[in-house]
C-alpha cells in the first residue's frame, strides 16, 4: 500500500469518527427550551382550548403573544 493511500484513509476515518461523534453529541444534547418547566401565566394572557382529535382529549393552551396574526392580504405579524 502506497504511503499517500494510507494516510488518506487515515485522513478519512479519523473525519468520519469526527463526523459521527458530532451527530451523537447534537442528538444527545439538552434542546433548550423543552426541558424547562412553563413559567406560571396570567389566565388573561392565554388562548385555551381543548381537541378532541385524538382519543383522550389534549387540551391546549398558547400564550397570547404566541398567536400569529393576520391581517389584511394575508400579511403576518408575529
Amino acid at each position: 500500500m502506497a504511503d499517500q493511500t494510507f494516510w488518506g484513509i487515515v485522513a478519512l476515518t479519523i473525519s468520519f469518527t469526527a463526523l459521527v461523534l458530532g451527530v451523537l453529541y447534537a442528538a444527545n444534547s439538552p434542546a433548550g427550551e423543552a426541558d424547562q418547566p412553563p413559567l406560571p401565566v396570567e389566565p388573561e394572557e392565554t388562548y385555551s382550548y381543548t381537541c378532541y382529535c385524538h382519543r383522550n382529549p389534549v387540551h391546549i393552551t398558547i400564550r397570547v403573544h404566541q398567536i400569529p396574526r393576520v391581517f389584511g392580504r394575508g400579511r403576518r405579524l408575529l
